[in-house]
C-alpha cells in the first residue's frame, strides 16, 4: 500500500515539473513574464 502511496506522490510531482516545463516554453515563445502570470495562476488569491 504504501509503494502504491509513493508512486502517487511521485507522478504528482513530475505532473507538476511538466506542467512548469511547459508554462515557462510558452512564456519565452509568446514574451511573457512571470510577474505578468503572477495574478492569473495564484490559486486562491484574492484582488486588493
Amino acid at each position: 500500500m504504501e509503494a502504491i502511496q509513493q508512486q502517487m506522490v511521485e507522478a504528482k510531482k513530475r505532473e507538476r515539473a511538466e506542467a512548469l516545463k511547459k508554462v515557462k516554453e510558452l512564456c519565452k515563445e509568446f514574451g511573457f513574464t512571470a510577474g505578468m502570470l503572477k495574478g492569473a495562476l495564484a490559486e486562491g488569491r484574492k484582488k486588493k
